[in-house]
């Protein structure tokens, strides 16, 4: 599975290159390793961009990978409380191994800009705090989540 986890990590990463935002490359990158077609990614992701709209709270990395989540563990009918559960646990684990790598969840304090002032998308950009903090943190998501999906009980994408 490391080959895989290489390739989807390398996939994310070209889609940042493109322009895709954190939350949008995860959702794209794991999709298509997952076999997941729908017309609905990347666009139900970009909202979630720097830290949800651009307001510097959970970073859109987390978000694409809670969106992945979702996608495989989470619930069709509001009573299978077990796959509620089981959900929500995963989300717990992602966010919980990511704040122990990276010490934070938000993008304003993972990055220190706040992207929703337009000097700060201009350092943004001059900096190349996309190469240089972004990527790695999509990267960290990437590995998080092929950990939860090699635990493998409950893979259901499909369902």
């Amino acid at each position: 599975m490391k080959g895989d986890e290489e390739n989807v990590v390398e996939e994310a990463l070209s889609n940042m290159s493109l322009g895709y935002t954190c939350s949008e490359s995860i959702v794209l990158a794991m999709s298509k390793h997952l076999k997941i077609e729908t017309n609905i990614i990347p666009k139900i992701a970009t909202g979630f961009s720097a830290g949800i709209g651009r307001m510097g709270d959970v970073c859109g990395a987390i978000s694409g990978g809670i969106m992945i989540i979702g996608l495989i563990y989470g619930r069709s009918n509001p009573n299978d409380t077990e796959r509620y559960e089981k959900c929500i646990g995963k989300v717990q684990k992602l966010i919980m191994e990511f704040k122990n790598r990276n010490g934070e969840i938000d993008c304003e304090k993972l990055i220190g800009l706040k992207l929703s002032r337009a000097e700060d998308r201009e350092k943004f950009r001059v900096e190349k705090v996309k190469e240089r903090f972004c990527m790695k943190f999509v990267k960290d998501i990437i590995n998080i989540l092929m950990g939860i999906l090699n635990e493998g009980e409950g893979l259901n994408v499909h369902g």
